[in-house]
């Protein structure tokens, strides 16, 4: 199998902003008018950007582009799917779908994880190594340009990333990393409910033709596992929610979201919760801005 090794800055940028066809080896754009297979093509891994945190820490932001026109890929954790230092070993997706959602820019999926360099560890860079239709490529997650530089603070017109929890009072997420509800246990076959609260943290006083709070979007999706679920509502856009349960513009109270999820084998998954505030003028995907992570373990028996 041969190796592509990403990791020039230069590169990095690439994957970061340019067409997924740019971002390949030369010997991968031989035919740029040739169309994408419906299987056996690449999953590429993409370092999305980095936050610098005021701790010191520094958060990495990782995304993937699944090449195939109709076919989805797994890959396992391990030797073809992994990220080091092995400290940050498991965060990574294993289930490359391939996506064709509305608002969704191409075929990337960004922001799908995130992982936190501490601070005794600055200027470490986290590499994710990805083998898929024959091919290694690893892409390195560092911190040395301010042109890759994602903000964590308020956007242009207020936004910031949505805050979630699992229960009241308990940890939020509010960020890329987000964070892990306690693991949960069922059988095959058998429809398990995962919930979740969200809420806008928009700061937008004295922005002009924005309102205070918007609808926020929904979107579940496996992350880890050895067959997908059946989601019984993968996806809600900020609009579609409003018409059907909208939210106050001027509170931003805790809101309750869930989804029924079905598994047909047995083994551990984890169900990735994506919160975005996409309704808002100053938050769009392409961007990396506004949304937030939750993950929810499942061990699913016969």
């Amino acid at each position: 199998m041969k190796d592509s090794r990403l990791v020039l800055p230069l590169l990095v940028g690439l994957l970061v902003a340019a067409p997924l066809q740019a971002q390949l080896p030369e010997r991968a754009r031989d035919y740029p008018l040739a169309t994408r297979s419906k299987t056996g093509e690449i999953v590429a891994p993409m370092f999305n950007g980095w936050i610098a945190n005021e701790d010191g820490s520094t958060t990495m932001i990782f995304g993937f582009a699944n090449q195939n026109r109709e076919a989805s890929v797994d890959v396992p954790l391990g030797s073809n799917n992994k990220l080091e230092p092995a400290q940050f070993q498991g965060a990574q997706p294993t289930h490359f779908p391939v996506y064709s959602r509305p608002g969704f820019v191409g075929i990337q999926e960004r922001g799908a994880f995130g992982v936190v360099v501490p601070a005794d560890m600055a200027g470490t860079e986290v590499i994710w190594t990805l083998s898929t239709g024959g091919n290694t490529y690893s892409i390195p997650g560092r911190a040395t340009s301010a042109a890759y530089e994602l903000s964590a603070g308020i956007s242009a017109a207020g936004s910031l990333r949505p805050a979630i929890r699992f229960s009241e009072g308990g940890p939020e997420s509010i960020n890329e990393v987000g964070i892990y509800a306690e693991p949960k246990t069922v059988k095959v076959g058998q429809p398990l409910t995962l919930s979740a609260q969200m809420r806008d943290r928009g700061e937008r006083d004295g922005y002009a033709d924005v309102l205070p709070y918007y609808d926020l979007g929904t979107f579940w999706a496996m992350h880890q596992g050895p067959a997908v679920p059946e989601i019984e509502t993968p996806e809600i856009r900020g609009r579609e929610r409003a018409a059907n349960n909208p939210i106050d513009p001027y509170t931003n109270e805790w809101t309750e979201v869930s989804t029924q999820v079905t598994f047909p084998e047995p083994g551990d998954y984890i169900i990735r919760l994506r919160v975005d505030n996409f309704e808002a003028p100053d938050s769009q995907f392409d961007n990396v801005c506004c949304w937030s992570n939750a993950y929810f373990p499942v061990t699913v028996n016969p």
